[in-house]
């Protein structure tokens, strides 16, 4: 909860003790006073939201029960049960805030909206002549943020409240509140001078996922020198919104079906392509051919690719094809899909994979023995790890959405303050070691955390 919340919610407290409790009404009406100052104050300093609203109904009702004398048994109960959800809500769903980013650099961020008119869009095979387009964001090593306000964390939030809500299964009002939280990132500052030729990540989401639930690890790796490219795979994507308002909505909806991973097999090559494309276009920033803040500054020989379960896939697919790419990390990846072809050859960079401990639970239980022998037949270094205590979900910012989060997706039961460092750490420290080669005391650091089973 916000520090005003916070405030106003023990200012209720005490009134609606003094008012069921304390025999001195004047003290009630003092603290009844000072609870609508706070809850004034919290209005116009924080903004206020439904989860608040409860306690804010409660002050005029404990004012009515002053008025009349209306203290009652089944009004002290009614008044219980209201308090208590005055407490429990803006609890359960927080105004969260990311954490705050390690490195010594501010975060800068940018968003493109790309179209590669080679390739035509294969999930809209109903519009003729219809291409493939992108939106990309990048986050990078910024200065001169002084007297600047932090970006939102999602853009176009109405529309992806809903979104988000749909696919967890959850009222659509639920994530509306995502409009109040902020990121560490600055919009369109300049990209820090100090150490030039900064390395690329390009970081690809799982199936229903977004570029924006992976914030945490872009703006961490950002703050350490790092420019993180991540795009929305339009139509697998929860939501792509074009500059112009139109929308790819989700329509890779497959769950259960007979050939879904031949059908992901298929899938998983218009991504890859998607990653050899935006390469194509981070060569044209550092040339200067399309305008953005990085012109000139990027190191083409230091790219990596990682990605999130699907997104993971598509990662190691690319790095399989693509000689551009140096290394490959990825989050609880979903291996099944990738082509025996690339599996029985396996990865020719280095490769890091974290991720829970079993699928056995999973519509795919054999994902890690797939993994198994990808594994055997990489020719470079390679780690496989699981994280105790962690799930799917672990691997993106959704547990820090609300403490109650695992109860209705796939999250763990480890905090995501030990969690989402923990990733960071390793992801940063293998990067570290295996794309710039200078250090390898971060990722020994992290390999010893006792969460880890080193496999």
């Amino acid at each position: 909860m916000r520090p005003f919340e916070i405030i106003t919610l023990l200012l209720i407290t005490g009134s609606l003790t003094s008012l069921l409790i304390d025999r001195d009404r004047t003290s009630f009406l003092y603290l009844l006073f000072a609870s609508i100052v706070g809850a004034t104050f919290q209005f116009f300093l924080e903004g206020l939201r439904w989860q608040f609203l409860p306690s804010t109904y409660l002050l005029p009702a404990m004012f009515m029960a002053y008025k009349f004398q209306r203290t009652s048994i089944a009004i002290r109960v009614l008044f219980s049960i209201w308090w208590a959800l005055s407490i429990v809500l803006p609890w359960a769903v927080p105004v969260f805030t990311l954490p705050t980013p390690k490195g010594n650099f501010e975060v800068g961020t940018e968003t493109f909206h790309w179209v590669d008119s080679s390739r035509l869009e294969w999930f809209t095979e109903e519009i003729a002549g219809d291409v493939r387009e992108l939106m990309v964001q990048v986050w990078y090593p910024g200065e001169n943020t002084e007297g600047l306000k932090t970006n939102g964390y999602m853009d176009f939030i109405d529309l992806r409240a809903k979104a988000l809500a749909k696919a967890g299964k959850l009222p659509a009002f639920l994530p509306g509140h995502l409009s109040m939280i902020k990121t560490n990132s600055y919009q369109n500052v300049n990209l820090a001078e100090k150490n030039l030729g900064r390395p690329v990540l390009i970081f690809s989401h799982g199936i229903t996922g977004s570029r924006h639930l992976h914030q945490v690890l872009f703006e961490y790796l950002a703050s350490y020198g790092y420019v993180v490219f991540a795009p929305d795979h339009s139509f697998d994507c929860n939501l792509t919104i074009f500059p112009d308002g139109r929308i790819a909505d989700y329509r890779s909806e497959i769950t259960g079906h007979p050939d879904s991973v031949m059908i992901r097999e298929k899938q998983i090559r218009t991504r890859a392509l998607d990653i050899g494309f935006i390469i194509d276009q981070i060569e044209k920033i550092d040339n200067g051919i399309i305008d953005s803040k990085l012109n000139g500054k990027l190191n083409l020989d230091k790219i990596a690719l990682g990605g999130h379960s699907y997104g993971g896939a598509t990662a190691v697919f690319a790095s399989y094809s693509d000689r551009r790419i140096k290394a490959c990390m990825v989050l609880d990846s979903w291996i099944n899909p990738l082509p025996d072809s690339v599996i029985s050859k396996g990865l020719r960079v280095p490769f890091l994979f974290m991720g829970r401990p079993h699928w056995d639970d999973s519509d795919y239980p054999t994902n890690y023995k797939k993994l198994d022998e990808l594994m055997a037949q990489s020719s470079n270094d390679k780690y496989h790890l699981h994280i105790k205590k962690t799930l799917h979900l672990d691997y993106t910012d959704i547990p820090l959405m609300s403490p109650l989060i695992d109860h209705v997706m796939d999250v763990g039961n480890l905090s995501p303050t030990i969690s989402l460092p923990l990733v960071n750490q390793l992801a940063h420290g293998f990067l570290e070691k295996h794309l710039l080669g200078s250090t390898d005391q971060i990722l020994n650091r992290a390999l010893m955390n006792k969460l880890i089973i080193r496999l």
